[in-house]
């Protein structure tokens, strides 16, 4: 749902990225950081420090909207950097759930929501070898980072699990269908 805003978002940032792109900075560069930001954002939340997680899980979340903005912005766009943004953001989503999982006492139900998280972005993928594009659904990682913010600020943490889990499968199913209507 909110990928629909990436144009207008890529827009508003191109001031930004001509700036990055005059400094040498590259969307990898980007990238890398807000992995480690966001990988450092599920340390801080599985030991107990919410805001500080949130905080950097802001600033993650951020500098991935920015990296594809300024590989779109400035022709920086690369088969690998597409590649390397989406195992990173992986790998953010996945520490990021089970360091709440762990933090909140919900570890199964985090287990789930990682599950959950991965087939969104796996039939996606695969959907994406048999139709040209299958970005449908209403959790897609923007929203599900959304959710699992609101629920840590909140002290709500089993509920933002729950959503993620319960929208994250009915993303990954929705895709299955619809790739199905799609390639017939």
């Amino acid at each position: 749902m909110l990928s629909r805003f990436k144009p207008a978002v890529t827009g508003l940032l191109k001031p930004v990225t001509v700036h990055l792109v005059r400094s040498g900075i590259t969307p990898n560069h980007l990238t890398v950081v807000a992995v480690v930001l966001g990988l450092t954002s599920a340390y801080f939340i599985f030991a107990g420090k919410t805001i500080i997680g949130v905080f950097l899980l802001l600033i993650s979340s951020s500098l991935d909207a920015l990296d594809g903005a300024l590989a779109r912005n400035e022709n920086l766009r690369s088969e690998f950097g597409g590649f390397l943004d989406s195992v990173m953001d992986r790998y953010v989503d996945a520490a990021v759930i089970i360091a709440i999982g762990v933090h909140s006492g919900h570890v199964f139900l985090a287990s789930i929501a990682v599950v959950g998280a991965l087939m969104v972005s796996y039939t996606r993928a695969r959907a994406e070898t048999i139709i040209e594009r299958c970005d449908v659904g209403i959790a897609e990682r923007g929203e599900r980072t959304l959710i699992l913010i609101g629920g840590l600020i909140a002290g709500l943490e089993y509920y933002a699990l729950l959503v993620v889990a319960i929208l994250a499968h009915f993303t990954a199913i929705h895709r299955v269908y619809y790739t199905h209507s799609q390639s017939r």
